[in-house]
């Protein structure tokens, strides 16, 4: 990661105001910044996007026996939130455009077992969203947005985080924006907003203790240890304060490089953004036929560039396949796009001459096919 502002000024105001633990005054800074950047009506920061996708699961009241439909082409994360509550991750395939799951894609795999709807925003688009939030609407069912890649990304002009449902956010050190680990919750419901604030409490009131509206706090709901420390805090706090120059830089990049790569549509294919979506420059990769993928990588890594691949789908893996989470159909998209993918560098200190270097890389790597 890169500082690019306040981080270390923050920081140290954290490291020796004495406040180290959670929800204190760098903590407090960030929610409200990263609310109000985002358009949502509450934020809280957390340990980590896993943290919050377990928060979300928490939310939707999730019990043995349910289930929650949500991509097999995706991190481990959003599965294990599911799996974690004793309920069933249920793998639907991803549009083979827009590396999503969709309508299309989701509706036939509803059941009366159906509990919620977990998409993952690769890449920061947020493509297919609406249509599935309109089925959660319908069928009333909970929504939970995995939108770890996403922040800074927009849908529809606006900024991704208001919903009247909850959105989980990522702080890892490899997101765009970071504090080395970390997570927001975000969400414009009250309700969902004071259950989250006793979840990551351990299941506790204490904050309201804290602010002096009861004399005692109690254990009050089902909640854990969620709450991550101001010191990191602070640097998130920095970070987000640059939210926009971040991301557009990031986007400048990646479109440099897709627009320079574009004379070699038809031997490799991007990812689809609708004109309604806006990413956040977290990721630029490619699909090339699978036959020559590892050779391709291969290559990269010869001339110096670190491009990689992922992920292997979710319903492959061995947890999945000794818990029965395997679909009755191949999902043929994940795999072709699992088996093609080539992702390349991206990140927002690389210079000019860098991105030189990975299109010059690219070009001779493609044109010998």
């Amino acid at each position: 990661m890169t500082v690019v502002g306040n981080e270390e000024k923050y920081l140290l105001e954290a490291l020796y105001s004495g406040q180290w633990v959670g929800r204190g005054p760098k903590t407090l800074a960030l929610e409200k910044l990263a609310a109000r950047s985002c358009g949502a009506k509450h934020a809280f920061f957390v340990t980590s996007g896993t943290a919050a996708l377990e928060v979300a699961t928490l939310l939707a009241q999730l019990r043995p026996g349910d289930e929650v439909i949500t991509p097999s082409f995706a991190f481990v994360s959003s599965a294990n939130a599911i799996a974690l509550r004793g309920a069933k991750p249920v793998f639907a395939d991803i549009d083979k455009d827009l590396w999503n799951i969709t309508t299309e894609t989701v509706e036939p795999l509803l059941t009366k077992k159906t509990k919620a709807i977990l998409p993952v925003y690769y890449g920061g688009s947020s493509a297919g969203a609406d249509g599935l939030r309109d089925i959660c609407k319908k069928n009333n069912l909970f929504f939970i947005e995995d939108a770890a890649q996403a922040l800074g990304a927009k849908r529809d002009g606006k900024l991704i985080g208001s919903t009247e449902y909850v959105t989980c956010f990522s702080l890892h050190a490899t997101k765009n924006l970071s504090s080395g680990e970390g997570g927001l919750v975000m969400t414009d419901s009250d309700e969902l907003a004071r259950r989250i604030e006793i979840q990551i409490e351990k299941g506790t009131d204490r904050q309201q203790f804290f602010r002096g509206q009861i004399d005692k706090y109690r254990w009050v709901d089902i909640g854990s240890s969620f709450i991550a420390s101001d010191l990191l805090a602070a640097v998130g706090l920095g970070q987000i304060e640059k939210m926009m120059e971040v991301t557009e830089k990031r986007k400048a990049i990646c479109a440099r490089i897709q627009s320079a790569l574009k004379k070699f549509e038809g031997l490799i294919s991007f990812q689809v953004i609708p004109k309604n979506i806006e990413t956040n420059g977290h990721a630029l990769g490619f699909t090339i036929n699978s036959e020559i993928r590892d050779q391709i990588l291969s290559q990269y890594k010869s001339l110096g560039v670190q491009a990689i691949f992922h992920y292997v789908p979710l319903h492959d893996s061995p947890y999945a396949r000794t818990q029965g989470f395997v679909p009755g159909e191949d999902l043929k998209n994940t795999r072709a796009i699992s088996e093609g993918l080539v992702r390349l560098p991206i990140y927002y200190s690389m210079t000019d001459q860098e991105v030189d270097f990975i299109i010059s890389s690219s070009e001779k790597i493609l044109s010998q096919y």
